[in-house]
């Protein structure tokens, strides 16, 4: 067993499903036989099949506010228990296949993942994964952005470039000696959800239930009615939630699984918008007015990343 932990290991606990993991680790693992096993188990990896010659090799990273790893092991199937810090419904997940294939199964629905394929799920709907062949996984936990949230896959392979920004980005912090206790670290967990978030949005989803589910539905017509609107500075979580004959609070349902808002998406079509307008030539008032952001500050600020209130909701 070869565990190189920068803060304390496991906590371990009895009975399945109980293992206590420290509030912050920094470690590698690459470990055979029922040492894997266990190691397993205290993520919530609960092995089926023989663990006999069972390997598990890759690295973590947990701080209080988020958990990053990207691992690799011998095929085998599993049942998954929601490790008691992650428990509560406050946790979301994202599981990436890098190598090899596996399937999932989220609450009550299989999907296979090949390279490229992501999930996005609530950790205690997920109930098991399997894996007829050696695979590669980066699995990321970090807070749920709404109360309520579906569980979605990529309809094909994950947008491929926000994907490898995400895989490049979480080997540098693996890889990092910064240590996970250090307050700043709170900052890498938000930049890795901000790397999630633009996946979402980036590539096509579809929940786990149905591909023509009720909140799916909203969201691609929601995303359609912001291609044709977003340069109309009348348009408004309001007026779009109305064009589509919904409430607000089912519009932001809708949006949940990606990680952002009606008002936010908007607001990133209207800088997309603004930024081919201006290099195009257009002056900039025009710019302002054509981008649907009105005036030439709030479209500057929107360029520059500010974020203050948004007039739109």
């Amino acid at each position: 067993m070869s565990r190189q932990p920068n803060s304390p290991g496991f906590d371990a606990h009895q009975g399945a499903g109980c293992a206590g993991l420290a509030r912050t680790m920094s470690l590698s693992v690459d470990e055979v036989g029922q040492a894997a096993v266990e190691t397993a188990r205290a993520w919530g990896w609960h092995i089926q099949s023989p663990g006999e010659g069972f390997e598990l090799h890759g690295d973590v990273v947990k701080s209080e506010t988020f958990a990053l790893s990207r691992y690799r092991h011998t095929a085998a199937s599993f049942r998954y228990v929601v490790p008691r810090v992650f428990a509560g419904g406050a946790a979301r997940l994202l599981l990436a296949c890098l190598e090899g294939e596996v399937e999932v199964e989220v609450a009550g629905v299989k999907e296979r993942l090949t390279p490229g394929r992501v999930l996005f799920a609530n950790p205690e709907d997920l109930v098991g994964k399997s894996a007829d062949v050696p695979v590669s996984n980066l699995l990321v936990i970090f807070p749920r952005p709404q109360p309520v949230t579906d569980n979605y896959v990529s309809a094909a392979a994950a947008s491929a470039t926000y994907l490898q920004i995400l895989i490049d980005a979480s080997a540098s912090i693996l890889s990092s000696r910064a240590s996970v206790q250090d307050a700043a670290f709170k900052r890498v967990g938000l930049a890795v959800e901000a790397l999630i978030w633009a996946l979402a949005t980036h590539t096509e989803l579809r929940t786990m239930s149905s591909a023509s589910s009720e909140l799916a539905r909203v969201y691609n017509e929601a995303v359609k009615y912001v291609a044709l609107f977003a340069g109309d500075a009348a348009t408004t979580v309001y007026s779009m939630a109305t064009a589509l004959g919904v409430s607000q609070p089912h519009l932001y349902r809708a949006f949940a699984a990606t990680g952002e808002t009606p008002s936010v998406y908007l607001r990133r079509a209207r800088v997309r918008l603004a930024e081919r307008l201006i290099a195009d030539g257009v002056a900039a008032e025009m710019a302002a007015r054509g981008s649907g952001f009105g005036t030439v500050r709030r479209m500057r600020n929107a360029l520059a990343g500010k974020s203050p209130p948004d007039p739109e909701v």
